[in-house]
């Protein structure tokens, strides 16, 4: 029986190489690198539209807790802060905090609702 010198590869690592072969490993470098980020500009994308939407609700159920004051205002307000928990980053949850505790302090309110604003644009990534 003849022996050969040429290797034997599985099925499956053949196609591969004639795929590396046929289009260039660097074509295939480039497709997997394009997918990658198109993935985490999606993902980024959609974080971006999550804390938006819960900063925004936040600082609606904020303002209607603070005009009308009622029960349903405050419910709204600890709904929208349940959201900014989920998706906020840790600057802007401890400057919501700083809110709720500060409700009889005009001066630590006003410092905690600056601070507020200052973290979900950091968070945002918003500048003015």
């Amino acid at each position: 029986m003849e022996q050969s010198f040429i290797p034997r590869y599985p099925v499956g690592m053949t196609q591969f190489l004639s795929l590396i072969t046929a289009f260039g490993l660097g074509s295939i470098v480039t497709a997997l690198v394009q997918s990658w980020l198109a993935r985490k500009s999606m993902k980024d994308e959609r974080s971006f539209r999550e804390k938006q939407a819960a900063y925004i609700g936040l600082l609606e159920a904020y303002h209607r807790a603070a005009v009308e004051g009622t029960d349903e205002t405050s419910k709204a307000f600890a709904y929208w802060q349940m959201r900014c928990e989920l998706v906020g980053s840790a600057d802007v949850r401890d400057a919501i905090r700083r809110i709720v505790e500060t409700n009889d302090d005009r001066a630590g309110r006003a410092k905690a609702d600056d601070d507020m604003k200052k973290a979900m644009r950091a968070d945002l990534g918003v500048t003015f």
